[in-house]
C-alpha cells in the first residue's frame, strides 16, 4: 500500500484454484439480473491511501448503482464458521455502499474440483462493525499524516498462511518430531551394535536376504587437525577481504525446521 515491500507474488494454489473454479459455478448458477463480476467498489474515507474492493458478483438497481454483493467461500467448514471468519470483509462491502450483502458458500473437493453443496446466506448489516472499520482507517490515516512507518515483516504467524501452506507446515513439525524420535532410537541402536563389533573385532555386518543390502561399516576412532580461520583472521584481518584466499559458492534457497 505503501510502496514498502513488492507486492506479493502469490501464485495460488489447488485451493485458490477451486476458489476460482467455484466463481465460475457460480456465473453459470446464480440467477442474478444485472450481474457484474468484479465489480471495483471505493469510498472515500482517506486521503493516503485507497478504501476499495473488488465483489465477486454485484447486482445492480435500475440506477446502476450496486444494490447486492455476492461474495464466493468455496471453505470445507459450517457456513456460520465461515461468516464469522470473514464476517469483517462482508462488513466491509456494505461500508463502501452495498445494500445488501450475501455469502455464496460451496463445499467439495479441490482436486478433483466438484460442488457438493451450495448454499446463499443474507449477512444482515452490522453498523457496529462497520463502524470499527472506519475507525481504523482513520486511525490508519491519522498515523501515517503523524510520520508513523509500518515495520516489513519478515516473519509470519502460521494462522495467516494459505490453507495448503499451513497443512504442509504443519506435516514438517510432524516429521520434525519423528525425526527426533528415529534419531533417539538410532543412537540406541548404533551403540549396542558398535558394542558388539567391538567386543568380536568385526569390521563390518552385512544384511542380504534377497532384499536391498545394508552393511553396518565400523570405523576406528581418529583425531584430526582442522585450521581454524576465524582465530586466523582475527589476528590478521588485511586477509579478510584478499581475493587471492576466498572464492563464492553459490547455494540454493531452502528452508530448515527448528
Amino acid at each position: 500500500m505503501l510502496g514498502l515491500c513488492p507486492p506479493d507474488d502469490w501464485n495460488g494454489n489447488a485451493y485458490t484454484n477451486a476458489g476460482h473454479a467455484f466463481e465460475d459455478f457460480a456465473d453459470r448458477n446464480l440467477p442474478l439480473k444485472n450481474k457484474g463480476r468484479e465489480t471495483y467498489m471505493s469510498r472515500e474515507l482517506a486521503r493516503r491511501f485507497k478504501t476499495f474492493a473488488h465483489a465477486d458478483f454485484t447486482e445492480f438497481d435500475e440506477n446502476g448503482n450496486v444494490d447486492t454483493v455476492i461474495e464466493c467461500k468455496f471453505v470445507q467448514d459450517e457456513t456460520g464458521k465461515v461468516i464469522d471468519k470473514y464476517y469483517a470483509q462482508l462488513q466491509w462491502y456494505y461500508m463502501l455502499g452495498a445494500r445488501h450483502v450475501v455469502l455464496y458458500h460451496g463445499q467439495g473437493t479441490a482436486e478433483p474440483f466438484e460442488v457438493s453443496e451450495a448454499v446463499i446466506r443474507e449477512v444482515e448489516r452490522d453498523e457496529q462493525t462497520i463502524q470499527c472499520l472506519i475507525a481504523g482507517i482513520k486511525l490508519l490515516e491519522d498515523a501515517l499524516t503523524d510520520g508513523w512507518t509500518p515495520l516489513v515483516p519478515d516473519k509470519i504467524n502460521i494462522e495467516h498462511l494459505p490453507e495448503q501452506v499451513r497443512k504442509e507446515f504443519e506435516h514438517l513439525q510432524r516429521i520434525k518430531a519423528d525425526e527426533a524420535t528415529l534419531k533417539a532410537e538410532k543412537e540406541q541402536a548404533s551403540n549396542v551394535v558398535k558394542e558388539y563389533m567391538e567386543a568380536f573385532g568385526l569390521s563390518g555386518i552385512v544384511s542380504d536376504n534377497g532384499e536391498k543390502k545394508v552393511q553396518v561399516i565400523y570405523s576406528q576412532g581418529s583425531i584430526t587437525r582442522t585450521f581454524d580461520s576465524v582465530a586466523f583472521l582475527k589476528e590478521h584481518p588485511e586477509y579478510n577481504d584478499d581475493p587471492r584466499y576466498w572464492k563464492q559458492t553459490k547455494r540454493a534457497a531452502s528452508i530448515s525446521l527448528k
